[in-house]
């Protein structure tokens, strides 16, 4: 690793001290560094990959919750300059975190370091292809014959407008765990102050303040976006028809999304319907609610196959941090 990645990685480490937040995952000595959060939907997808290929890395689990924010340290958006992702940052807000559609931001998680080839990699989806490329590549998670389909199901999922959902509530009926509806009210406007306040830190750097006034613009429209009832309704019914194509996908009886094999496609949905069902959203399969009557079997059964794995109990229902909520009590009642 040069000098330089070096230097950026020890200054991003300094202020992650808690030995609890910052651990070795797996044995032997770790190739790869994850900055993560807890309960970021693109990091499980991360925290799942490394965990469904066997990878020891070292994790660093920066705290994203207010008043903390450790994703705005000027040294940990200096690390994640460092990659790129060839698109321009993300100033718009549609309520999706996909870095091919919206863009690049830079003070989100996860970044992962590859110690080995001295890369710094950013992006869910591109850490998580780059993760199965050079970990035990003859366990492949994207089989060559299969490449196409897994993409397409992955870029699907990266496309649902999960951020919306849990910053933003439908104007009909506010389905979110009780403690995310209480802890929503001024989010944005929190997040803007801790922002605008890392920016005059880096003041005299260009493509640092470049990177956090992308980063206000994005906010300032994410604060728009979830009080929008039209909008937030549409993202709602973007979600259901997702599902409902979903299980007609699904339908045929395949075990997997792209049939009898695992591959990282099943990674990414796995996080996803995890993700909906404890938001509240379980309805999209469930049926039986407000906002949809239709049954979505084949949605149901494949989801509890997904939630039954080791990789991912262990990766996102049992990682430290991650709260239950009422709609997935039955999987923490397991443990």
């Amino acid at each position: 690793m040069s000098e330089l990645l070096e230097s950026l990685v020890a200054k991003a480490n300094a202020p992650l001290t808690n030995p609890e937040m910052n651990r070795t995952v797996g044995d032997g000595s770790p190739r790869f560094e994850l900055y993560h959060f807890a309960l970021s939907l693109c990091s499980q997808k991360v925290r799942v990959c490394l965990a469904e290929k066997g990878v020891t890395y070292l994790a660093h689990d920066i705290n994203l919750q207010i008043p903390l924010l450790g994703n705005y340290d000027p040294a940990y958006v200096q690390l994640r300059l460092e990659a790129d992702p060839g698109v321009g940052f993300a100033s718009a807000y549609t309520g999706r975190s996909s870095v091919a559609t919206e863009g690049f931001d830079p003070a989100v998680v996860p970044t992962l370091v590859d110690h080995a080839a001295g890369r710094v990699v950013v992006d869910s989806v591109e850490i998580c292809r780059y993760i199965d490329a050079v970990a035990d590549p003859d366990g492949s998670l994207t089989p060559p014959e299969l490449a196409t389909e897994i993409a397409a199901e992955i870029a699907i999922v990266d496309d649902t407008p999960h951020v919306a959902v849990f910053y933003g509530a439908h104007p009909d009926l506010d389905f979110r765990p009780e403690r995310i509806r209480r802890g929503m009210p001024g989010v944005h406007d929190r997040k803007l102050a801790k922002i605008r306040a890392a920016r005059e830190l880096v003041a005299s750097d260009q493509r640092l303040a470049a990177a956090y006034d992308a980063k206000i613009a994005k906010e300032e429209a994410g604060k728009l976006h979830v009080m929008s009832a039209g909008r937030m309704r549409a993202s709602v019914n973007e979600i259901l028809t997702i599902v409902r194509d979903l299980d007609r996908r699904l339908d045929d009886g395949r075990t997997w999304i792209c049939g009898e094999q695992f591959t990282l496609a099943d990674v990414f949905w796995a996080v996803s319907l995890f993700r909906l069902k404890w938001l509240g959203m379980s309805f999209a399969w469930a049926g039986g609610h407000t906002l949809n009557r239709a049954v979505r079997p084949a949605v149901a059964g494949y989801g509890e196959r997904l939630f039954e794995r080791p990789e991912f109990c262990a990766a996102v229902i049992n990682w430290p941090g991650i709260p239950s909520t009422e709609y997935v009590s039955d999987h923490y009642g397991q443990q």
